[in-house]
């Protein structure tokens, strides 16, 4: 038997779940989205966020002693 992995996708879909076991179907304005959210497999994106760079910035000059 092998277990299944636990990463972050089934740690938000047992919140969902749980959400809805305890308050669904009450009339809760959140109802519709919860449902829509229980329904999906994937929550986040395991591609790694690269950063844009920034553009470089110039040094600012040493005032000139004389």
């Amino acid at each position: 038997m092998q277990s299944k992995s636990l990463d972050d996708n089934f740690f938000i879909k047992n919140a969902i779940l749980c959400w809805l076991h305890y308050y669904g179907d009450k009339n809760h304005r959140w109802d519709s989205i919860y449902k829509e959210l229980a329904a999906r497999d994937v929550y986040t994106s395991m591609e790694p966020h690269e950063p844009k760079p920034r553009p470089a910035r110039r040094r600012a000059a040493k005032p000139k002693t004389t």
